[in-house]
């Protein structure tokens, strides 16, 4: 705050002109990298400037008021094309997730009439048109409140810097604490926003503190063949060191050797770490210093031979991996679970993404092996593969083991993963009835994790 204000203002907006504040104005009013731009101060600094004949005042009132409208045209129809994608976006340099949270609760708490009041609200008055569009609000509504909104907060602070200078004398030697009184007034709602928020979720997290937490591995915890991250793999210590803990996965216990267990913390408290491996067909416990199988459901040696059999010719018949670049195996068969991978086990992570998004390949393939393979489940996970293991052997079976084991019911139990919808290969654990959460991925379970420490320690 200090060095902005010890900006020389008013020599920058005259450098600006009328096209520089039209800009400025126009990316602070709902275009969401532009919500660092000091408007408020720019507005008042100009009207103050046009009092001293450097502007023409009725030329900036309808200039700064047709951009502030025309910015938030811009993110209501921005928001209306992305949709709700913006609540998964990833938070960067440009762009916090946190801020689409405040004019949320902000547009929650004064439904429409938001539209108008978040223009005098910092950071809030980015983002609400943009969630006005995802909302799909009326835009025959969204345009009135727009519109008066732009013209009660550009044209008014305008003026309100015109006629300072214009009728007190000397006004622009005072400039610098004028401003601070107007950045501390238009924050004073964002600090309560914020305020209110964070005593929300702290009342909310004590009241919803799980007894066990289970999370999936590939694109919750880490990207899928990737190392934990080193922030994911502290804060999973520190939770373990709360409550127990359970991974579930179609991985092998070997992966998890390779990608998770070395990069916890030395002192991690792994007798409350629970690692379901090969879609929970085993696992894995701590104890005595050495893991050992808590349980082990394998295929016999005649289910196992039909299964890769009948897999080798579903990807023959169907044609799925027809001129598919492959990256190593394609069919990873163990005697727990046989996994299908489209591109290989070692495909870039790009090319997983982008080879089957809308499951239409896989569901070809999966047609295929559920009218041959009676008596075990076929189920399309992660970006490129199709899980077979026996019937019943699944994550929901491991939610129920758990939960018997550790003498908790269900929804005492909390589930975090990235593919909670229907047909999704997490959503087979929502009929146990434990608590879920869906994640957008890695950075978004990190910020879960905190959440769930926070709530232990309370």
């Amino acid at each position: 705050m200090p060095g902005f204000l010890d900006v020389d203002l008013p020599a920058l907006v005259q450098l600006l002109g009328y096209p520089g504040l039209f800009t400025v104005i126009f990316l602070e009013s709902g275009v969401f990298f532009g919500f660092f731009l000091p408007g408020a101060s720019l507005l008042f600094i100009a009207g103050m400037l046009a009092s001293l004949g450097i502007f023409n005042i009725w030329i900036l009132l309808p200039l700064l008021a047709i951009a502030a409208i025309l910015g938030d045209n811009v993110g209501y129809w921005f928001g209306s094309y992305i949709g709700k994608a913006i609540y998964k976006r990833q938070s960067s340099r440009f762009f916090r997730q946190e801020h689409v949270e405040l004019a949320h609760d902000f547009f929650e708490r004064y439904g429409r009439v938001a539209v108008l009041l978040a223009r005098f609200v910092p950071i809030v008055r980015t983002f609400t048109p943009i969630l006005a569009g995802v909302g799909k609000m009326d835009y025959r509504v969204f345009l009135f409140y727009n519109i008066l909104g732009a013209i009660v907060w550009a044209c008014g602070v305008t003026f309100l810097g015109y006629f300072i200078g214009r009728y007190i004398p000397n006004a622009e030697h005072y400039l610098t604490p004028i401003l601070a009184v107007i950045v501390a007034v238009t924050t004073i709602p964002l600090f309560l926003a914020w305020w209110r928020q964070w005593k929300r979720e702290q009342t909310t997290a004590a009241a919803s503190r799980p007894r066990a937490v289970i999370f999936d591995l590939d694109n919750t915890l880490a990207i899928s063949f990737s190392p934990l991250p080193e922030k994911t793999a502290r804060s999973l210590s520190d939770l373990l060191h709360h409550l127990p803990v359970a991974i579930m996965s179609g991985a092998t216990f070997e992966r998890m050797q390779k990608y998770v267990l070395p990069h916890l913390p030395p002192h991690t408290k792994l007798a409350n770490l629970y690692l379901f491996t090969d879609t929970c067909a085993r696992c894995f416990v701590h104890k005595k210093g050495a893991w050992r199988r808590a349980y082990n459901r394998t295929f016999k040696k005649k289910e196992f031979d039909t299964v890769v059999a009948t897999l080798t010719e579903g990807m023959e018949r169907t044609g799925i991996v027809k001129d598919a670049p492959q990256w190593g195996e394609r069919i990873l068969a163990r005697d727990a679970q046989v996994t299908f991978a489209g591109l290989g086990i070692d495909a870039p992570a790009d090319k997983k993404a982008a080879w089957d998004p809308e499951r239409v390949k896989r569901a070809t393939l999966k047609k295929f092996l559920d009218e041959r393979l009676k008596g075990f489940d076929v189920r399309i996970s992660s970006r490129t593969a199709i899980d077979i293991t026996k019937t019943g052997v699944d994550k929901a079976y491991g939610v129920r083991w758990l939960a018997a084991h550790l003498r908790v019911s269900t929804p005492h139990m909390l589930f975090v993963g990235d593919d909670l919808a229907p047909g999704g290969n997490d959503a087979m654990v929502i009929p146990t009835g434990i608590q879920t959460r869906e994640t957008s991925g890695p950075e978004e379970t990190a910020k879960i994790l905190k959440e769930l420490i926070t709530a232990c320690k309370s």
